[in-house]
């Protein structure tokens, strides 16, 4: 039995971009035992991991945004470590990138396992593995509050989710609302979102807790950032589509093949080819590519980019479910 300790840790994207390497480390050692370790700053993502069929187990980091000594214990005794030591002060080294601008030549899948020591990821693995996979083992949507789960036999649905089945899901900053060239600003935002509110279309607003309200309208627009994470992943998975920009989220809901538009620009510093290195494997994904900038983003052509994929008017089921 090889035991490994990996692969990824301190942001949600990388973790995502990190799952393929499960694939290469079964293929390659056949009987593993596999640590999944997750900086203690990101544990609340800790829930998206579970059931899934290549880790064994999941760790959450002593430190904050880093490792203690019964970390470093621990991954210097595995077989096979995503990263170096330095045993003489007992530590777990960061991963680096080996070059700077490697989006210009790789795409994130295998950039990240460059990071992990890994060189040889496509010989051990086929294109469909590359795909970063999630074990969706909850229910997408609302949650209603249950009885005690050890007596309740029957679950009880929200009825606000045959308004969200029909909507759409948006994540509209990435880097948690820091990032000013990854995605469109708050302007461009409130253009789009008064369209679809024109057309009697569901917005649900999801990402970071200090993101700007992008609506006054209470009927059609639905700010959700205060809710915890993980249950804005399962509301997000509950919508017709994702709408978003270049973030871990957006990894996230292409793990789980939901159907997703990615709004990708090359924002990376002297990004000049290879513009499709940032856009998330998403085998029901699309995306949107602007260079230089989303100043050429035009609101129309994205909300008809969202009809096409099935997104509907669905305001008459506010006046019967009164939400």
């Amino acid at each position: 039995m090889i035991k490994i300790w990996g692969t990824s840790f301190s942001l949600i994207g990388d973790l995502i971009m990190s799952l393929p390497q499960l694939h290469y480390f079964k293929n390659k050692y056949k009987e593993i035992y596999t640590y999944f370790v997750i900086h203690k700053k990101i544990s609340y993502c800790a829930p998206l991991f579970f059931n899934h069929p290549l880790i064994d187990k999941i760790l959450i980091s002593e430190k904050w945004g880093g490792f203690g000594l019964n970390d470093y214990n621990l991954a210097s005794s595995c077989d096979v470590t995503t990263v170096n030591f330095d045993h003489k002060n007992k530590n777990i080294l960061d991963r680096n990138h080996q070059i700077k601008d490697w989006y210009n030549y790789h795409t994130c899948i295998d950039e990240c396992a460059f990071m992990s020591n890994i060189t040889d990821l496509n010989k051990f693995i086929n294109e469909d593995e590359k795909f970063p996979y999630l074990y969706k083992w909850f229910d997408s949507g609302f949650e209603v509050i249950q009885k005690k789960g050890a007596y309740t036999n029957d679950k009880k649905d929200s009825k606000e989710n045959h308004i969200l089945k029909n909507s759409i899901s948006i994540w509209p900053f990435a880097g948690y609302g820091r990032s000013k060239n990854r995605n469109p600003d708050p302007i461009w935002w409130k253009k789009l979102i008064d369209i679809f509110i024109r057309n009697k279309i569901n917005v649900y607003h999801l990402g970071y807790v200090n993101e700007p309200i992008l609506s006054v309208n209470n009927n059609y627009y639905h700010n959700l950032t205060k809710l915890d994470f993980f249950s804005q992943i399962k509301i997000s998975l509950g919508s017709k589509l994702a709408l978003g920009t270049d973030s871990g989220s957006m990894w996230v809901l292409a793990a789980y093949s939901h159907p997703s538009i990615t709004l990708i620009t090359n924002w990376y510093d002297n990004h000049n080819k290879n513009f499709k290195s940032l856009v998330p494997p998403n085998k029901n994904g699309d995306f949107i590519f602007k260079e230089n900038g989303f100043s050429s983003l035009s609101t129309d052509e994205v909300f008809e980019k969202c009809l096409s994929k099935g997104v509907s008017k669905s305001g008459f089921l506010n006046n019967i479910f009164n939400f």
